[in-house]
């Protein structure tokens, strides 16, 4: 009897370890399939907010196109509708029957200085004028050298520089004082010179004595610098750094205009020089109007780098495009939100995406 009793005993505690064991798999099944469906899900749902991203970007980039193309550009920036403020002098110019047209600001544009701005869904977006670049073939010297912070003393002067930019562009193998060519920059163990004209500031980077002077950040360089045949600072949209490279203006000043700018964008030399406080020893320095280049930059915090295109407008090319994508470049991943209130242009364009429009 007690020899059955055992066995009964050792049978039911057998069933119940094989039970418990049962459960331990059951239990680790599950949560490995709960753990599975929730990868997947978080997946499928990354993949949703990344096409929606994408979604939007796109539809902010085609409508800031699409606004660059129709609306006329005042000393303010883009238009984006059809309001028009003429100055006296434009009022008597214009004849009877003539369409009129104005450089005046309405007080809507979107800025054309890299301001960001919200455009569809989650993207921002951001213009900027080549006018308020310093062209590295075109700017005059003095500039450069402000902005490189070259001084007299320097061991690497601006003559210098000029020369191995200009070695790395042209095709000859001709070599200008303490330059560089072909056979140097394979010796330096670095990509030879491309033998023509640049078609980004990031180029620079390639070039020995250049690159040790430039910012490491893209996003600065594309800000201060473009390839464009430009002499002019446009002091409507040049940022702070290069109002900064004027002659007699420091970096507080030159904070300062941009500052003011904002409201009340400069319609003359004259006014500018009275704002900044200072008198320019060359007003060909200065331009007030934007180019018909520039940048569009758009992006979705957190949602991967900058998509910045490089645009001209060509409404005068006969038969072709009326604009031009010179280069497109992925800079700087946009992990905030910008600084400050960024608002939405005042227009209905920017209302929903392209996509579900009728």
């Amino acid at each position: 009897m007690d020899r059955e009793r055992i066995k009964a005993d050792d049978a039911g505690g057998f069933v119940l370890v094989l039970v418990l064991v049962i459960l331990v798999i059951l239990t680790i099944l599950a949560t490995t399939v709960a753990t599975l469906a929730q990868a997947a899900r978080d997946n499928q749902l990354q993949r949703l907010d990344e096409a929606s991203a994408s979604v939007d970007i796109e539809s902010t980039r085609a409508t800031a196109l699409y606004l660059l193309l129709t609306q006329r550009v005042t000393f303010g920036g883009l238009t984006v509708d059809g309001q028009m403020v003429l100055s006296e002098d434009e009022r008597a110019i214009a004849g009877p029957g003539e369409s009129p047209f104005s450089y005046m600001p309405v007080g809507n544009e979107v800025a054309l200085d890299g301001t960001p701005y919200r455009g569809i869904g989650r993207a921002f977006f951001a213009i900027q004028d080549d006018a308020g670049r310093l062209s590295v073939n075109w700017a005059p010297q003095i500039l450069l050298e402000r902005f490189l912070g070259i001084g007299s003393a320097d061991p690497v002067p601006y003559v210098t520089l000029r020369n191995r930019l200009l070695d790395y562009q042209d095709r000859d193998e001709l070599k200008r004082l303490n330059s560089l060519e072909r056979k140097d920059y394979l010796d330096a163990g670095l990509p030879p010179p491309t033998n023509r004209v640049m078609l980004t500031p990031l180029e620079l980077r390639r070039i020995p004595g250049w690159r040790e002077r430039l910012d490491p950040a893209d996003e600065r360089v594309l800000r201060a610098l473009s390839v464009q045949r430009q002499i002019l600072v446009n002091v409507n949209t040049a940022p702070a750094e290069v109002v900064a490279t004027l002659p007699g203006l420091d970096a507080a000043t030159a904070a300062r205009v941009v500052d003011i700018r904002r409201s009340q964008p400069f319609l003359s030399v004259s006014a500018f020089q009275q704002t900044s406080g200072s008198t320019l020893a060359d007003e060909n320095y200065v331009g007030l109007y934007p180019s018909a280049s520039g940048t569009l930059a758009v992006w979705v915090p957190g949602r991967g780098p900058v998509r910045t295109t490089h645009w001209m407008l060509t409404p005068r090319d006969d038969g072709g495009q009326p604009w031009h994508e010179t280069y497109e470049l992925y800079v700087s991943a946009a992990d905030e939100e910008p600084v400050g209130m960024a608002r939405t242009p005042a227009t209905p364009l920017f209302a929903e995406p392209v996509a579900d429009r009728q």
